[in-house]
């Protein structure tokens, strides 16, 4: 593409994108930015205002975008006039040159044509010299100073027939040069004429483009009066949004919060301040007879929205999965928070995996314990990082952690060594899971897969308390152990 042609293109794109550009103001940067909670508290008080305020705004913005766009049109039509007038009145400077040049060829011929005349007469007049030789052989001394005359005429004949040469090679030099004059001077002439052209397009676009400006401006002043009409009615529902604002800032806070990932110190910190000494026990087989079996625990209090139970790890308890299984005689849980014992109900096995066990707990003693009750996470998956805490706190972590497609209701963690805050470690089976929004995601199922829980729901036949026979729940035991083992593979 020609580069002219492309520069005019490229000027044209140009102004119409600043044409239809609508520069709104900016705001000035504030010294500081407030908090998001003052944002909101700020934007509850001017909504009336403001609405009111911006509609006004806009039409008259509307309005005066609209005239300046008009203006813009008629400079860009009168600026394209005086470019073509330009370029019209250097093409007829370059038919001119281009004549002269002509003139100039036809007498550089003229000129070659007489110095061929003269060359053709001294070689005329040598002839004849010669033959005045031939014919005056009986006057020697005659011939001899004609023939010292002829030879004379004829060195000088040849010197000059040497100087016409050379004047005729400038000739033809001057002829080449002004033939490259003519083709750069045609090139030149059809480059105007693409540009006169190009221009004439220009033109016509331009006049179109007016037609379509002075249609867009019939359709700013109906949407104007459509907007109007929108300004009436977004007035009459201001009342209502008033009335709404106090519960879209309660909304929005909480929505902030739960965006906002807590620090895992924080995390950790909670948990040392809120968690529960658990003892699950019963009367086992042993070597000799039986015997007493419990192991103890520090864990937390969780809810679903529906009960609390005290969460734990098959792990946490005296319990295996096994074929054949042991099952336990006046088996059941102890629970001590801060204010004192708390009354427990039956240990389960939950439904969604029975690794994962929780012991329920009465309301009435959580209350009077003062601990906190964590939730569910409500999105388990909104943040990539989780809190890992080992088996009674004594150490804890950040772990990032993925969904696996094959693995519905576990995600895999990490199972590199954890150093980012606080003591080494790699993840093991029994550690709580809490969630970077401060809910517990889960607990891990194995040293790499966590469940998820979405709910404490048990498992058919998994409440296991004081009146279930040994030999009850060991067959329960062996049922679940089969259970665990149809997991995937990295599940189990």
């Amino acid at each position: 593409m020609n580069k002219t042609l492309l520069l005019i293109i490229c000027d044209f794109l140009l102004l119409n994108l600043l044409a239809l550009t609508r520069w709104d103001a900016t705001e000035p940067r504030e010294a500081s930015r407030p908090s998001p909670a003052e944002v909101v508290i700020a934007a509850d008080r001017a909504a009336s205002a403001e609405l009111v305020a911006s509609m006004k705004s806009a039409l008259e913005d509307e309005r005066a975008a609209r005239d300046r766009v008009s203006t813009q049109w008629k400079a860009e039509v009168t600026e394209r006039d005086a470019r073509l007038k330009t370029l019209e009145e250097q093409q007829r400077q370059t038919s001119t040159n281009f004549n002269q040049i002509q003139a100039s060829t036809l007498e550089l011929g003229e000129k070659l044509a007489r110095t061929a005349e003269k060359a053709a007469q001294a070689q005329q007049r040598l002839a004849d010299a010669q033959q005045k030789l031939t014919d005056s052989e009986h006057a020697r001394g005659v011939v001899a100073d004609t023939l010292r005359a002829a030879e004379a005429e004829k060195r000088r004949l040849l010197d000059s027939l040497a100087g016409e040469k050379t004047i005729l090679q400038q000739q033809q030099e001057a002829l080449a040069a002004v033939e490259k004059a003519k083709r750069e001077a045609e090139t030149k002439i059809s480059d105007l004429n693409a540009a006169v052209k190009v221009a004439e397009a220009e033109k016509n676009l331009l006049k179109d483009n007016v037609t379509d400006l002075k249609q867009q401006v019939n359709r700013v002043q109906v949407e104007k009066d459509r907007l109007a009409t929108q300004a009436a009615t977004l007035a009459s529902g201001v009342t209502q949004l008033a009335a709404r604002s106090e519960e879209l800032k309660q909304e929005l806070k909480q929505e902030i919060h739960d965006s906002i990932p807590i620090n895992a110190n924080l995390i950790f910190n909670d948990f040392l301040t809120n968690r529960v000494q658990v003892a699950v026990g019963g009367i086992g087989a042993a070597l000799i007879g039986s015997g007493q079996r419990q192991k103890d625990s520090s864990t937390v209090l969780v809810t679903d929205g529906t009960r609390t139970n005290v969460l734990l790890h098959l792990n946490d308890t005296p319990l295996t999965l096994g074929i054949p299984g042991f099952g336990m005689d006046r088996f059941g849980a102890r629970v001590v928070g801060r204010g004192g014992e708390m009354t427990a109900g039956p240990v389960e096995l939950l439904a969604v995996d029975p690794r994962a066990v929780v012991v329920g707990v009465d309301g009435a003693s959580v209350a009077k314990s003062g601990v906190r009750v964590y939730p569910l996470a409500k999105n388990p998956l909104k943040f990539t990082e989780a809190v890992l805490v080992s088996r009674g706190g004594k150490y804890y972590g950040e772990v990032e952690f993925r969904v696996d497609a094959r693995t519905p209701n576990y995600v895999r963690m990490k199972t590199k060594i954890l150093s980012r805050l606080f003591g080494e470690f790699s993840p093991t089976a029994g550690d709580l899971v809490l969630a970077k929004s401060g809910e517990v995601l889960g607990v891990m199922a194995n040293g790499e897969y966590c469940v998820v829980l979405h709910d404490l729901k048990a498992a058919a036949g998994g409440v296991f308390d004081s009146s279930l026979t040994r030999a009850a729940m060991g067959k329960r035991l062996e049922e679940f152990k089969a259970a665990v083992e149809r997991l995937p593979g990295p599940l189990q």
